[in-house]
């Protein structure tokens, strides 16, 4: 399976003329984002590697706002075997798919942000946030309330803020009684912040009015790689000697070591109901989590929580290869207005 908007990166380098090839590192290396509100921005995106690392019709994050995605997700392996699991968790590709990479990327964007539009894989037709139909094997691309919600193809680049939009939920100790794993992951967003960006295929360069373009693929890593460094960090941290308890052999699926990476990240007293105000997540400082989360990119060296960059990711510097993957998704950009569906 290849999305379409990364499909066939291999053939097509091969099979383009030099000088359209040529005609497309031109078309691709001209910046039409209004130069007046054109920024540079880093982000990072978890998904399957054939699922390709340009985030078109795809959302990525901050780094912050990607330390409050991994760290909830920590918890999966007791929400996906509880009755009170939520399927936008449990189905979600990015979190379950084979061959997971984290790419670290650098955007142009148009600083003009807009609706942050929810773009998931759609696993079977029927995407599992919204309940709209989609096409299986493709992302697809929300706005809009939950309870309301419509395929979004906007040109603006979305973005959302982690504590305007997680801020507002709480973990109640009627929850805690039935679910205590649901205060974990609730009480993550106090101690990241962060940001998240959606970047639709409407509004990618080359194209009349475009809203960002791929700057540079800095570095593509295996997630296990990724999540081993930090898992390691987070082991060395932990101030009680927690995870002695849960045995020799780390088993991230166990309530002991999901238990005890929470009490350290988050400190003990965000295990339990917080109230939303007056409250700050205590733990590991975030500075210390995200020198953790940056590691990997930082270095190849495991001895540095570093992640050597994936197989094939070399594919990605080569700029025929990324000419070709931009004109692909670029000439899939829909031009037609936004599709209401209620």
């Amino acid at each position: 399976r290849v999305s379409r908007a990364n499909a066939e990166l291999f053939p097509m380098a091969g099979a383009w003329s030099a000088a359209v090839m040529m005609a497309v590192l031109v078309d691709v290396a001209v910046a039409e984002i209004d130069p007046r509100f054109a920024v540079n921005i880093t982000v990072y995106h978890v998904n399957s590697f054939e699922d390709g690392v340009v985030p078109v019709d795809m959302d990525t994050s901050s780094l912050a706002g990607d330390i409050f995605f991994d760290l909830r997700t920590v918890v999966l392996p007791i929400e996906c075997s509880s009755p009170y699991a939520w399927a936008g968790d449990c189905e979600n590709e990015e979190i379950t798919g084979r061959d997971e990479v984290i790419s670290k990327l650098v955007l142009e964007v148009d600083s003009r942000f807009g609706e942050y539009a929810r773009c998931n894989f759609c696993p079977n037709g029927t995407d599992p946030f919204s309940g709209l139909s989609c096409e299986a094997g493709e992302y697809f691309c929300t706005c809009g309330p939950y309870d309301a919600a419509y395929e979004c193809r906007e040109k603006a680049v979305g973005r959302e803020n982690i504590t305007q939009e997680f801020g507002g939920f709480a973990c109640s100790w009627d929850q805690f009684v039935v679910a205590p794993w649901r205060c974990w992951s609730l009480n993550v967003w106090r101690k990241t912040g962060g940001e998240w960006y959606s970047t639709l295929a409407n509004g990618l360069c080359p194209g009349e009015d475009c809203t960002w373009r791929v700057v540079a693929v800095e570095k593509v890593v295996d997630k296990n790689c990724s999540d081993d460094a930090i898992f390691s960090v987070v082991e060395r941290t932990d101030p009680n000697r927690c995870f002695e308890t849960c045995g020799l052999r780390r088993n991230t699926s166990s309530n002991c070591w999901i238990g005890c990476f929470y009490q350290t990240v988050l400190g003990p007293k965000a295990m339990l109901p917080l109230p939303l105000d007056g409250f700050q997540a205590e733990g590991m400082s975030l500075d210390d989590l995200a020198a953790a989360w940056a590691a990997p990119f930082d270095s190849d060296d495991p001895r540095q929580g570093g992640c050597p960059p994936h197989p094939d990711s070399s594919l990605f510097q080569d700029p025929d290869h990324a000419a070709a993957r931009l004109a692909a998704a670029a000439s899939r950009s829909p031009a037609t207005p936004p599709l209401m569906r209620y």
